[in-house]
């Protein structure tokens, strides 16, 4: 799958999950907020960081899946529709 393609769907999350994202930091004092929001959020820096150290640490997506004991065929198939 194209980087591009993970990434818009990751940032997408920012959208999806923005509700129940507001009700968690609700629950907080306010001092924590701001402290916690980071952790909520889906950002590029997050996921360019996620690429970058599976390419130092394992080169490829599937070497690193091969790693995990996970088959990349097998996965592709139970996550990929059409």
């Amino acid at each position: 799958m194209p980087q591009e393609t993970v990434r818009a769907d990751y940032l997408a999350s920012n959208t999806y999950r923005a509700q129940a994202g507001a009700a968690a930091l609700a629950r907080l004092p306010a001092a924590y907020r701001a402290v916690y929001q980071p952790l909520l959020d889906a950002r590029p820096e997050y996921l360019a960081a996620g690429f970058d150290e599976v390419e130092v640490r394992y080169g490829t997506f599937d070497a690193c899946l091969e790693g995990l004991g996970v088959d990349a065929e097998e996965l592709r198939r139970s996550l990929l529709v059409g």
